[in-house]
């Protein structure tokens, strides 16, 4: 089945398999806030939404988990440090 993808520029492109949909997702191709459809199909839904690519969510918010948790250490290594300098 293919894929029919519009960005917010009203700019359409065509993706042959939903491998292919991954992938432009994973690379950031395609964004959350484009709107895709399957090309039998009149309704569009927002790729952020869709359904089909949760999985590819998921993976592309791990690295951003990854850094807001290493953020909030170096937060309380500053502090548990600053506190015993001062102490």
């Amino acid at each position: 089945m293919r894929y029919l993808v519009r960005n917010d520029r009203g700019e359409e492109l065509l993706c042959p398999t939903l491998a292919d949909l991954h992938s432009l997702y994973r690379q950031g191709l395609v964004g959350d806030d484009d709107v895709v459809r399957a090309e039998r199909s009149e309704r569009w839904t927002r790729v952020g939404d869709f359904p089909a690519l949760a999985g590819e969510r998921d993976r592309r918010a791990e690295p951003r988990q990854m850094l807001l948790l290493l953020a909030a250490a170096a937060v309380v290594v500053a502090g548990i440090w600053l506190l015993w300098r001062l102490g």
